[in-house]
């Protein structure tokens, strides 16, 4: 299970997620299903909303097993 799809869990749905960015429900669909990582630039915020459950680290490291993929 990636990293992002943790966090998404500890916050409860999608929904919730994308709600604390401003964005829709698809953007995180998104993140999940087709990217496997979230964007760099919300990184640090979604540690904070899992009280770091899910560390910075962790979150990087769905980018480099994304990077070994491709």
């Amino acid at each position: 299970m990636s990293n992002i799809k943790k966090v998404v869990e500890i916050i409860g749905s999608q929904t919730k997620t994308a709600e604390n960015f401003g964005l829709s429900q698809g953007h995180v669909w998104k993140w999940i299903n087709v990217n496997g990582q979230a964007p760099a630039k919300y990184i640090r915020k979604l540690s904070e909303l899992t009280n770091n459950e899910v560390t910075v680290e962790q979150l990087l490291a769905d980018h480099e097993k994304t990077q070994t993929k491709g």
